[in-house]
């Protein structure tokens, strides 16, 4: 090991404490981290400016490598923090890992420097693709997220980037004598991923490969809405970066991890559990069975498990039988047609007995502790009547029951959950 890698790992133990991190980390804290901002040195030649997301910035001989930019709303912070440790060298060079939002929409203030960019082949595809959905987005997001985001953070602008270089697989560019490498490693967060690695100083910028948080399931599918993700070449990815024998691995969100043993064996652990999950589902598919079977029956075993606080088990279940086989399942004729089950409900209501008849059926369900079917019960009352209120208290149990058994353990869960609760308790007071 080279004596630079001694020392970013000695600096990087005093700052955070190697392998500790990831146990704490927790999507929710990402939307309220970032008051304050300053540039931390990760690397003799690294610094890390960690707000909402995090951006990077390597010293060279000849000037600066930038690799991503954080979020618009904390751009004015990380362009102070990093800036002041550039000095006067110019930033020769920009890579963005992918183009979410929250690593790309900071970028306007280092733009002016005219960098190379660079980015993987479907960033402009993804950048339109966000565009083209920009209102759809930023709806669902203020609902999943009103209670840790503001109004103006839900409705992030979509910045308009042209990259000079556009990478297939691989790209190398030198920089002050300092080789780097950008890797294709599309699959927890999309098609469009990069990971930058420095071979000399055995350092991968991995930004968000396994997704926002280490040692978690990753978010195979989305509650806001995005293509689903894909496994395979989420598999192809990690053992791409594993190969590479990494001493230091920087992400995209959250603090670096350090030492080789630590950076193989989280990689390997997501690995395992991703390629169990999907070898599974595609084994139930072709025994017969349903999605819903599968979702149910598809757990990770206590060796793989990992934290389903972002993506869920379940989901990806639900994720790869979807990507494999669309959204016609074989089970009814009406799914090849527009007119959904919920539209026979009020009819269902009144065969019933009416609406209070099945809302008692809905209070009896929850009163047994079976929430989702509780649901399903109000659903068909509250069809019937909209403003029958024994429906929307029976609907205020199960959601409440469900919020109680997930106790926030999923953020994506939990936002949802809020939001119906809320939307619930305001019809009720309407009511009375």
């Amino acid at each position: 090991m080279s004596k630079a890698i001694h020392i970013a790992l000695s600096i990087l133990v005093a700052l955070i404490g190697v392998g500790v991190a990831s146990a704490t980390e927790k999507v929710s804290e990402l939307l309220t981290r970032g008051a304050e901002i300053e540039a931390v040195r990760v690397h003799p030649s690294i610094w890390l400016a960690s707000g909402n997301s995090n951006a990077y910035l390597v010293e060279t001989k000849d000037g600066v490598v930038l690799i991503d930019t954080g979020i618009v709303s904390q751009a004015g912070k990380t362009h102070e923090a990093l800036s002041e440790r550039a000095g006067n060298r110019p930033l020769r060079t920009l890579v963005f890992t992918h183009a979410h939002e929250d690593h790309v929409s900071g970028a306007a203030p280092w733009l002016a420097e005219s960098p190379v960019i660079i980015a993987h082949r479907d960033f402009p595809l993804r950048q339109q693709y966000f565009a083209m959905l920009a209102e759809y987005k930023a709806r669902r997001a203020g609902v999943l997220w009103a209670g840790v985001m503001s109004e103006a953070d839900a409705q992030i602008p979509v910045p308009s980037i042209t990259p000079n270089v556009l990478v297939d697989d691989l790209h190398v560019f030198e920089v002050g004598g300092l080789r780097f490498e950008v890797h294709a490693t599309p699959g927890a967060e999309g098609p469009d991923a990069v990971s930058v690695w420095i071979p000399e100083w055995k350092v991968l910028f991995a930004g968000d490969a396994l997704g926002p948080t280490r040692a978690a399931f990753p978010n195979l599918f989305t509650l806001r809405g995005e293509n689903l993700r894909e496994s395979i070449p989420l598999l192809d990815s990690i053992e791409r970066m594993q190969a590479l024998g990494a001493e230091l691995l920087l992400p995209g969100h959250f603090e670096p991890l350090a030492g080789g043993a630590e950076i193989q064996s989280t990689l390997q652990r997501t690995s395992d559990a991703v390629r169990y999950v999907h070898d599974e589902t595609i084994a139930g598919m072709n025994a017969g069975k349903d999605v819903w079977t599968l979702m149910r029956e598809v757990t990770l075993p206590p060796e793989l498990a990992l934290s389903e606080e972002y993506g869920r088990v379940a989901w990806g279940v639900r994720a790869i039988y979807e990507l494999h086989t669309g959204w016609f399942r074989y089970e009814s004729t009406t799914e090849l047609f527009e007119v959904p089950a919920r539209a026979v409900y009020p009819e269902l209501a009144r065969l019933a007995g009416g609406a209070a008849a099945v809302a008692a059926s809905a209070i009896a369900r929850v009163e047994a502790g079976d929430a989702l079917e509780a649901l399903h019960l109000a659903e068909v009352a509250l069809a019937a009547d909209p403003g029958s209120r024994p429906a929307l208290q029976a609907q205020l149990d199960a959601l409440e029951i469900l919020a109680r058994q997930d106790a926030g353990a999923n953020f994506q869960v939990a936002g949802w959950l809020r939001h119906r609760i809320g939307a619930v308790k305001a019809r009720l007071g309407a009511i009375d």
